[in-house]
């Protein structure tokens, strides 16, 4: 029989696997359930260049979730208690703001422009 964690752990890969995941800074939910989706399939905002510079930020600093909620669309989240269902509901809006540029501009490396033309 299977303990509680287990199952829960078989539940998030059952439904999460092979699926874009979007969050803000998801390295310690991921690491707390054992799993490793795909680096592609994941959209942390905690990770996106372009975000900080809409907002202002430094690239160097990964920004909490309230402040670039709070400087991106003037939206102060988190002034009570933790709440997951408001966090992801920012996280996405914070994705949908940059999704047509994403990869480009979290990971540069998926950018044409850096690879080399290798001729055969």
């Amino acid at each position: 029989m299977l303990s509680p964690f287990q199952r829960l752990k078989k539940l998030i890969k059952r439904h999460l696997s092979g699926k874009y995941i979007v969050g803000h800074d998801l390295k310690n939910d991921f690491n707390a359930v054992k799993f490793t989706p795909h680096p592609l399939l994941v959209k942390d905002t905690s990770k996106c260049l372009a975000l900080r510079h809409i907002a202002g930020l430094p690239e160097q600093q990964k920004p909490s979730l309230r402040t670039l909620t709070g400087q991106v669309f003037g939206k102060v989240i988190q002034t009570s208690s933790h709440c997951s269902i408001e966090d992801a509901r920012a996280a996405l809006m914070l994705y949908k703001k940059v999704e047509d540029n994403w990869d480009n501009k979290t990971n540069p490396f998926l950018n044409d422009s850096y690879w080399i033309d290798v001729k055969r």
